[in-house]
């Protein structure tokens, strides 16, 4: 397919310029990280942190819980329902994301957390959760899952100031962040694997496979894969994927219905490695990617995940003559429950 071929599918398809805003994602979270503002919250670091979201906004918290888990001294937890959890308490810190701040499962676990009391941040482009708690603003008039950088900037730009993880120098981090965006995006870049990519996952199940740190890249794929592109996929890590879905992947049904993209970093445990080397050499499918995931820490691998999954989603949306910020169902479902 031409550049031009590309363009012209794009000035098609793309109604709300998703691609558009994909090509800020840098600049989003780059932007949200330098602001430097005081919210009024208690300055402690709590005993444990509870990310209130769905969709979307819901992966800003996932991201964090896995930095947590292997960089900070918090434990993270990503709570996706209309009430909060159980073992809630006071020293616990709650923050509620949602992009249209009128996210309905997200509003009535955070009118509970006001309620009871709890610390509570809330982040949002405005809607009816910037009048809980302490609000951190962030732009609106995009679809929620383009604003992902905004979201997980703020989030992170939160919890470095509460002392939940470690800051980090982002400077060289921004701007490979870019080149990548410039790697990735098919409409500029001619040589871009992520066309290629997708014209592969078209017409099978797709598998994706992840080191265990990169679990949050692996479902918010699967998410981008389901809303930008509108197929089916699924998500495992590693190891523990070895332990069961290995088999399936291994039967020889699998040969011409799946497709599998694992998803690797420079910071994996060495038997995590040998297990991923297994894999690619004993899994005998026809579609078969290894995704590996740049950067020199695991926030900008994270990051670098995000990238790629956002260009590739969209690129198997446009290959399928799909609107990539379509969402129909989603709208129909908000009208029947609005009834």
């Amino acid at each position: 397919m031409s550049e031009t071929e590309i363009a012209d599918l794009v000035a098609s398809l793309d109604s709300e310029d998703m691609l558009g805003f994909l090509r800020l994602f840098p600049s989003d979270f780059a932007a949200q990280m330098k602001i430097d503002e005081t919210i009024d919250v208690n300055p402690t670091t709590p005993s444990s942190v509870l990310c209130l979201g769905m969709g979307g906004s819901a992966a800003a918290g996932d991201f964090l819980s896995s930095l947590a888990n292997y960089q900070g001294d918090t434990q993270v937890t990503t709570w996706r329902n209309y009430q909060l959890p159980y073992w809630i308490n006071d020293d616990s810190l709650v923050v509620a994301t949602s992009y249209s701040g009128n996210t309905e499962e997200t509003l009535d676990a955070t009118a509970e957390a006001v309620a009871k009391g709890l610390d509570t941040v809330v982040i949002s482009s405005g809607g009816k959760l910037a009048e809980f708690g302490s609000h951190i603003s962030v732009p609106g008039g995009q679809p929620p899952r383009s604003a992902f950088g905004h979201l997980f900037g703020a989030l992170l730009r939160t919890s470095i100031s509460r002392g939940i993880i470690p800051n980090e120098e982002l400077s060289g981090l921004i701007q490979r962040l870019e080149k990548t965006v410039e790697e990735f995006n098919f409409v500029n870049n001619p040589d871009s694997p992520s066309l290629a990519l997708a014209q592969t996952l078209l017409d099978r199940e797709v598998g994706i496979v992840t080191a265990a740190e990169l679990e949050c890249a692996g479902t918010r794929f699967v998410n981008q894969l389901n809303e930008n592109g509108g197929i089916f996929a699924r998500s495992n890590p590693l190891p523990e994927m070895n332990h069961n879905e290995i088999i399936a992947w291994t039967d020889e049904s699998a040969k011409n219905s799946q497709a599998l993209i694992l998803l690797t970093w420079s910071g994996m445990n060495e038997r995590v490695e040998k297990r991923v080397d297994w894999m690619m050499e004993n899994v005998e499918i026809d579609v078969a990617w290894q995704l590996h995931c740049e950067g020199e820490s695991l926030l900008e691998a994270m990051l670098y995940s995000c990238i790629a999954m956002d260009w590739i989603s969209c690129a198997v949306a446009i290959l399928r003559g799909k609107d990539p910020s379509a969402i129909g169902s989603i709208q129909s479902l908000k009208e029947h429950l609005g009834q």
